[in-house]
């Protein structure tokens, strides 16, 4: 079973909120994360009450009927049938939470906060559950209910350079526009998540998974002071140094443009908490030294990251970005070339863990603006001709720009005389160089640089971003 060894286990995933113990446990051990994490990693049990042979689950022995969901199979599983399953069979809310914490570590983060509503708003499951149990499961709901607020400002503060990397998953920008109704699904998700911490108040004050929800909702608000109160005054002051509340309070001194103060708070959460601080605090901690000029130490932040994590998209954009930046000072072409090359592979793979990461879809729609893409076939050319003859495997469409052999570059143009199934085509410009046969060709794929650099646009409402995705169409355009 994936079991919970603390009192407030939040119900979100590394990056957004590590696991917190109650107030004494968070103050006496905070060692006690790695056995939560170790736990998390462990199937479903899901016990079988509505047996009638008498023959049911017993805890204590470890007999009777159960359903054991692993943690590979919580992406195959829709949430509506997965809740079906737990109000028939009547489990806990910790079960619920349990569910919720695999979908979500699955990167179902969407699915995970379904499962924890569904829960929340069932006077059934709600009502036969303990005090602790109801607390956990109302800050969970809130918290993942601002997660998806978050990422309606497309994906959690990317500015699109290494400015828009924040560590902790913890967003605090709040310059959006209101397009496509965006705006207005980001601030009705905030109200739900306040809802719900309020609810949880209503029940017990003292709880400081709560804390750290309103902590997060108020920084994500730009409320500096209420999100201190809730990190500093109230959370790490009552119980101790724990990791979401020393992640909240790095996220807000990096917001306050204090990087140094940032840094030390990233670099006493990893050192506290090793293993359970995760790649989302290294991406931090790289961001904060990326402020200070080290550059080097930010480099390997990133990539310790990305060992980590492998899909960690920031962690894989940060090596990228920081990447690029260095490649003027290559001197060796063969080099070069294969840094470049590892760069696109790293910014691809982002792209395919996240394809609504509207960061990474500028840099790659920027790469494929460059790109040079071969045409299968050969062609040949006389002298002074603009017509080319070819074996080409794919027909060629006016307007299309393509380079035939490496120097000479041109449009395809429209010639309604030509019949012959696309194999001969027209060119703007007379080929000026000797008749030649064999040639290579290659032609620019326009079409996947407005695809992504659209998609990219859609996918955001940071205005910074948003103006990187027209300078792309426009110089498409041009």
């Amino acid at each position: 079973m994936a079991v919970v060894n603390t009192a407030v286990d939040p119900v979100t995933s590394d990056e957004d909120l590590p696991s917190i113990g109650n107030k004494r446990d968070a103050a006496t051990n905070g060692n006690q994360a790695l056995s939560s994490q170790e736990g998390q990693n462990k199937s479903l049990i899901i016990p079988i009450n509505s047996s009638t042979n008498g023959n049911n689950y017993n805890s204590s022995s470890g007999g009777g009927l159960f359903i054991e969901v692993f943690p590979e199979e919580m992406s195959s599983i829709r949430p509506t049938v997965l809740s079906k399953v737990l109000r028939d069979e009547q489990a806990p809310l910790k079960t619920w939470c349990d569910a919720s914490l695999l979908y979500i570590k699955a990167k179902r983060e969407r699915e995970g906060c379904e499962l924890l509503n569904a829960a929340v708003d069932s006077d059934d499951v709600m009502s036969g559950s303990n005090t602790t149990d109801r607390l956990r499961v109302l800050a969970s709901a809130g918290i993942a209910a601002l997660a998806q607020a978050n990422r309606q400002t497309g994906g959690g503060g990317e500015m699109g350079s290494l400015d828009g990397i924040l560590g902790g998953g913890v967003d605090g920008t709040d310059n959006t526009v209101d397009r496509a109704g965006g705006k207005d699904q980001k601030d009705e998700l905030r109200s739900l998540a306040d809802a719900r911490f309020t609810k949880a108040d209503n029940i017990n004050q003292v709880n400081p998974m709560t804390w750290i929800g309103k902590g997060m909702l108020n920084l994500a608000m730009n409320k500096m002071d209420q999100a201190r109160f809730f990190f500093e005054q109230l959370t790490l002051k009552q119980c101790g140094e724990i990791l979401p509340a020393l992640i909240g309070m790095a996220a807000m001194k990096f917001m306050e443009k204090e990087y140094r103060d940032a840094q030390e708070l990233y670099a006493r959460a990893m050192a506290k908490f090793p293993v359970e601080s995760g790649a989302a605090t290294r991406v931090g901690f790289g961001m904060a030294c990326y402020k200070l000029g080290q550059i080097d130490r930010a480099k390997a932040a990133f990539r310790r990251a990305h060992d980590m994590d492998p899909e960690n998209v920031e962690a894989l954009v940060g090596i990228a970005v920081l990447e690029m930046a260095s490649l003027d000072d290559v001197l060796d072409p063969r080099e070069y070339r294969a840094k470049a090359e590892n760069i696109i592979k790293m910014i691809s793979m982002a792209n395919l863990v996240d394809h609504t990461n509207a960061m990474v879809q500028n840099h790659l729609a920027n790469h494929y603006f460059w790109k040079w893409t071969p045409v299968p076939g050969t062609v040949e050319v006389d002298v002074g001709s603009n017509h080319i003859k070819g074996n080409m495997s794919i027909n060629l469409e006016p307007g299309d720009r393509i380079r035939i052999g490496h120097e000479f570059e041109t449009y395809v143009v429209k010639d309604d005389s030509i019949r012959d199934g696309g194999k001969t085509f027209k060119i703007k410009d007379n080929w000026k160089f000797p008749s030649a046969t064999g040639l290579k060709l290659w032609k620019k794929d326009y079409d996947r640089v407005l695809s992504l650099a659209k998609g990219a646009y859609s996918a955001t409402n940071i205005p910074e971003i948003q103006a990187e995705s027209l300078y792309m169409l426009a110089r498409v355009y041009h």
